[in-house]
């Protein structure tokens, strides 16, 4: 893996493994975009999502939508290293 995606990829793995440390505090259940979803699973994508326009911005790249952040998701679901895939998924996203 190169520098730059390894990098990003550590750093968001961090930011998922914080907010992930946070689940207890958001049970509630709310519209997602595949149907009910958990808070806290909002919680990580928006965390996420704002890392990814954050290292974007510092390399002088354009925001992405959420909606990349959810594609990204839904190629870890199921991982049982999930954290890890994320955070690939996601720093593969901060340089497109």
């Amino acid at each position: 893996m190169q520098r730059a995606l390894k990098t990003a990829a550590d750093r968001l793995y961090a930011v998922l493994v914080a907010a992930q440390k946070e689940r207890d505090q958001r049970p509630d259940l709310l519209d997602g975009p595949d149907g009910p979803e958990c808070e806290w699973a909002r919680f990580e994508r928006n965390a996420m999502w704002r890392e990814v326009n954050r290292i974007r911005g510092e390399r002088g790249l354009k925001p992405v939508l959420l909606s990349s952040i959810v594609s990204a998701e839904q190629q870890a679901v199921g991982h049982c290293d999930y954290t890890s895939k994320l955070a690939v998924y996601c720093a593969e996203i901060t340089e497109k």
